[in-house]
């Protein structure tokens, strides 16, 4: 066959049966391996997640470091010294975030944590009647503040009822394609000596 202005030939286009749908099935595959692969990340980053939590609340209630004679005698949760409270939970959350003495992981076991882990804000916590007093402990000294039962709240929105502790750390770790992630945690764990005379 000729076109009516050129003595070339027209080029012969033919579609070979289901080259359609060959093309339209690659997409769809990439499509598919595309979202398998954010799903995988975002389950990733949950198990990761629940990791960081479950050390940061053991290293919370490790610290929750209560006087036993004065328990025995009153039953008051006292913690006499919230400095040493403190190291208790450096120590704690090295060994339960497998952190070397410089907080960064000591092997690639904790693959979720890149860099170094920074304690971000740490707080005990004394109720005593209708008073509660908040020691909030940091590395130039300890800060105390006054408030009433049932009224202060930690810095997660907690309402204090008993004797406890608030801990706050950040991490960077790596996501998808090798971004890295600012991850923030906080918990607050809390001491009951007896949990029916907690007042609502």
């Amino acid at each position: 066959m000729r076109s009516g202005n050129s003595e070339h030939p027209l080029p012969n286009i033919s579609k070979s049966p289901g080259q359609a749908e060959y093309v339209m099935g690659m997409y769809a595959l990439t499509l598919v391996m595309i979202l398998a692969m954010v799903t995988l990340q975002i389950l990733q980053y949950k198990a990761d997640s629940d990791i960081a939590e479950d050390a940061l609340a053991a290293s919370a209630l490790a610290a929750l470091d209560v006087d036993p004679y004065r328990y025995g005698m009153d039953h008051m949760l006292v913690i006499n010294n919230p400095e040493h409270a403190m190291d208790i939970f450096r120590d704690a959350l090295k060994a339960n975030m497998e952190l070397g003495n410089d907080y960064r992981p000591l092997s690639g076991n904790a693959s979720y944590v890149s860099g170094e882990v920074s304690v971000d804000d740490f707080r005990i916590y004394l109720v005593d009647g209708d008073a509660v007093t908040e020691y909030r402990v940091t590395d130039t000294g300890t800060v105390s503040l006054s408030g009433l039962y049932g009224e202060l709240k930690t810095p997660g929105g907690q309402t204090v009822r008993s004797a406890g502790c608030y801990a706050a750390i950040s991490f960077d770790t790596k996501g998808f394609m090798g971004t890295v992630v600012r991850a923030y945690k906080d918990v607050y764990a809390e001491m009951v000596s007896d949990p029916s005379g907690i007042r609502d």
